[in-house]
């Protein structure tokens, strides 16, 4: 029940990143999916995120029309990073949560933003990518940290209908 819950919401990231938020404009959003990596990371060991990861990386590489591979390299190594810095960190703090995505969404957009400077067919100068991944980073800290207790609360509450699920079932697990 918990990988459906995890493919919903990755399809729904997708989906409304590629569809609504598509073209950019003035406001230069970042992944959607970068907070939900932390996520992943934070709260769920890696046999219950890496397939979630590794769908929802094939889908953004596939729909994004850049580099095969991007997507999903940077989500597994962000995926890595978090669960290396939780390991000294306090998952429990305010500010933590905030941090992480900040640095994910750092991480991610350089990523993403650096293999289009490398592999551009005209010269394009390094400078030129600073007021994007710089509005990037600040829309991801704004914002991110809502993402993420949306994620929390939908994680709570399917767990909440899974246990009343099997509660309502008897011993011989008939209604």
């Amino acid at each position: 029940m918990i990988y459906g819950y995890h493919l919903i919401v990755c399809l729904f990231l997708i989906i409304f990143q590629t569809t609504l938020l598509a073209g950019g404009g003035p406001m230069h959003l970042y992944d959607l999916l970068a907070p939900f990596v932390v996520y992943l990371g934070v709260h769920h060991p890696p046999r219950a995120a890496i397939p979630i990861l590794v769908l929802g990386g094939l889908g953004m590489d596939g729909i994004s029309g850049g580099v095969f591979g991007v997507y999903l390299s940077a989500y597994l190594w962000m995926y890595v990073g978090v669960r290396w810095a939780i390991q000294y960190l306090q998952v429990g703090n305010v500010i933590l949560l905030p941090l992480l995505v900040t640095g994910g969404v750092v991480f991610e957009s350089l990523v993403v933003a650096f293999s289009a400077v490398v592999l551009a067919s005209a010269s394009w100068p390094v400078e030129s990518m600073f007021p994007v991944v710089s509005k990037q980073v600040l829309w991801g800290a704004v914002t991110g940290p809502f993402l993420m207790l949306f994620f929390m609360r939908g994680q709570r509450a399917v767990d909440r209908a899974r246990k009343s699920f099997y509660a309502e079932r008897g011993p011989s697990r008939t209604p």
